[in-house]
């Protein structure tokens, strides 16, 4: 597989959402995606990982997704925030505890800056995110950052040890649930 070609996603969640805890709901976000058009090619495992900025926030479950899809960038991060929508996503304080956040961190190695949609390729800084790097390297261990051209391997290790070692595979890798009526 061309690494050139591929798209990637990273999502989150660390407040349950009607009845469904973190991770089942990233398994739910996926199948919307489905839904909506957007084909799931791989998905890591949830990764449990602190909340941060404050850390006495509820923990995250953080996964790393592979997707082809026809829309381009600003359509495909649209739809990622329409499905932030249908699981609740409240947005106001950034970086607060929230039910589902959806990133597209790489869109077939495209380097752009912010444009009118607000969109910035590579996401700015999925390569210093232990929850992004970590479940990236699952599914795709030969990415390179399409910015500094380092390998996932080299970005990990320059991770802070902290960093690394509070992050923590925590189950098997997801797959697309169907969303029922009222999600």
């Amino acid at each position: 597989m061309n690494r050139h070609q591929c798209i990637y996603i990273a999502l989150g969640s660390n407040q349950a959402h009607m009845g469904k805890t973190p991770a089942r709901t990233l398994c739910f976000a996926l199948g919307e995606l489905v839904r909506r058009g957007v084909q799931i090619e791989a998905a890591s495992r949830p990764w449990r990982t602190p909340a941060w900025p404050d850390p006495s926030d509820p923990p995250f479950s953080n996964a790393c997704a592979r997707v082809t899809t026809g829309l381009e960038p600003g359509a495909l991060l649209d739809v990622l925030h329409e499905v932030e929508d249908v699981f609740g996503r409240a947005r106001g304080q950034r970086n607060a505890p929230r039910t589902l956040d959806l990133d597209l961190i790489d869109y077939r190695g495209r380097v752009s800056g912010q444009g009118g949609d607000g969109l910035i390729l590579p996401h700015p800084r999925a390569a210093a995110r232990s929850f992004v790097l970590l479940p990236l390297r699952e599914i795709a261990p030969d990415w390179r950052d399409p910015v500094s051209g380092l390998d996932i391997d080299r970005l990990v290790a320059r991770l802070g040890a902290k960093d690394r070692a509070g992050a923590r595979p925590d189950g098997p890798p997801l797959a697309p649930l169907a969303v029922q009526h009222g999600a």
